[in-house]
């Protein structure tokens, strides 16, 4: 078990199995008998070196083997100087982190390297429980790690781990290479794991100053994703913009954006993956790939297979490919057109339009609109409008009244459900929107699609399906704006 805050109570060798190593410890409070025998002590401290004077540690375990390796690098000139068993060691100048062999240029977590590799050194027992005659029986033929401690004047200490106390679940049996001595130690869990598990499970974590992340572009592509998905920014806002121009739907963007800015692993599978790796793993053909650029930075990020409730995961030119939570990158990896654009069928601003055309079959008719600027309100930074409004007939219409409550039932359409079908036939309702400061028009069209449905199609694309009965009541609404009538 882990044990960050105490010493790894681990032992060293009897004065006889050291040797000339033996000055540079210890030993009290040990047992004399040849059996089994017990003897407690709270705390039974069997090395007196400082972290200065180890030069590295190696462990071997079931799941493979590493070396920690001490290493200096630039301090602040705020560091504190630190001793004894803390995690490291630093002056105004320098610091000392601890490094794994193997994995250099690989995003390390220096904390679990220094956990380890503090406790792995610092031996002190909670119990002593003699010679025994068969380590077997305590797991130490086997044992479950075997740590090497070397100090920089040449000497050594190799101790065993072997079964879990039967007494306490969180410690364990050990005893010194070529040594019967058996004690009871307390171990961090570092000691068990492959030299994978020191590096870090924060894949990405992006955060902004302003606690706000800017989100300028995100593209989602891969074999999840029959076209690409892209956003952009439009003003402030990020807006959709393949395959399909639309608003967002702001609970699902926020949904993925958070997904985007964090993605913590389950665990590291590999590094420094080759192409046979990557097939394997999935990464040569991903079920998805995140590109976006957030707070001025670009990334991009990949998914792989799914092995069982996690996926695997990867930096675009990464070295590592991890495991990461399914439920936790569903929002990028499983993401649709759909759930991801607004369910508004279409959202122009209603003082960008200049004009409306609402068709029903072959029968047309328009409201237009003007504006005029308003010198009293205008500012020299921002120009405001009044607006006047005219029906077909050229009939002026209550613009307060009549216009904005139409308009704001017409906005209000919205999808029921997704749908890639291809329209067949005449439209049942066509609306084309013109606008003031763009050229060009923007075409809406209705279809029947079976009972009391509609199949909406903006510019040509396929948006997905509506109640009819939803158009249809704007349509009336809309004869009625025509007639100058109030609509509430």
């Amino acid at each position: 078990m882990k044990s960050g805050t105490r010493n790894l109570i681990v032992v060293a060798a009897s004065i006889a199995v050291l040797g000339g190593a033996v000055a540079a410890l210890t030993l009290t409070g040990q047992g004399t008998g040849s059996s089994a025998s017990s003897s407690a002590s709270s705390s039974i401290e069997l090395i007196s070196k400082k972290s200065s004077d180890v030069s590295s540690m190696t462990v071997k375990n079931q799941n493979g083997s590493y070396k920690l390796v001490p290493q200096v690098v630039p301090a602040s000139s705020t560091s504190t100087v630190s001793s004894g068993t803390s995690s490291g060691t630093s002056s105004s100048s320098t610091t000392t982190t601890y490094m794994v062999e193997g994995l250099s240029g690989l995003p390390v977590d220096t904390d679990l390297t220094s956990s380890v590799f503090q406790n792995g050194y610092s031996l002190v027992a909670s119990q002593d429980l003699g010679k025994v005659d068969k380590l077997d029986e305590f797991g130490l033929k086997n044992p479950k790690a075997t740590v090497v401690v070397s100090f920089k004047d040449g000497s050594s200490v190799t101790y065993l781990i072997g079964n879990e106390s039967a007494a306490d679940s969180t410690a364990y049996y050990m005893c010194t290479k070529d040594s019967s001595r058996v004690y009871v130690v307390s171990v961090d869990s570092g000691l068990f794991e492959s030299k994978n598990y020191f590096i870090k499970k924060d894949i990405l974590s992006i955060s902004s100053s302003s606690g706000t992340n800017d989100f300028t572009s995100i593209v989602l592509s891969g074999k999840n994703y029959a076209q690409s998905i892209a956003f952009a920014t439009s003003g402030s806002e990020l807006v959709m913009t393949s395959p399909v121009k639309a608003s967002t739907d702001q609970t699902n963007l926020s949904s993925l954006e958070t997904a985007l800015t964090s993605v913590t692993a389950a665990s590291v599978e590999a590094v420094n993956p080759d192409a046979a790796a990557l097939k394997k793993y999935g990464l040569d053909n991903p079920s998805a790939v995140a590109s976006f650029t957030v707070n001025k930075g670009s990334y991009k990020i990949l998914a792989g297979a799914k092995t069982g409730d996690n996926y695997y995961v990867m930096l675009d030119k990464g070295h590592v490919v991890y495991q990461v939570a399914a439920d936790s990158i569903d929002a990028w990896v499983k993401g649709s057109v759909f759930t991801l654009r607004s369910k508004l069928v279409f959202l122009p601003s209603i003082t960008a339009v200049k004009s409306v055309v609402f068709m029903k079959g072959s029968n047309s008719s328009v409201v237009n609109i003007t504006r005029t600027k308003d010198e009293k309100t205008s500012t020299e930074d921002t120009t405001a409008y009044t607006y006047t409004v005219k029906g077909t007939s050229g009939k002026k219409l209550d613009y307060d009244k009549a216009y904005q409550p139409f308009y704001a039932k017409l906005i209000a359409v919205e999808l029921l459900e997704a749908s890639s079908a291809k329209p067949s036939g005449s439209p049942v309702y066509t609306l084309e929107y013109r606008y003031f400061d763009k050229s060009g028009t923007d075409t809406v069209q209705f279809y029947s699609a079976g009972d009391r449905r509609y199949l909406a199609v903006v510019n040509g694309q396929t948006v997905g399906i509506v109640t009819s009965s939803d158009v249809d009541a704007v349509y009336t609404l809309w004869q009625q704006l025509q007639n100058g009538k109030s609509i509430s």
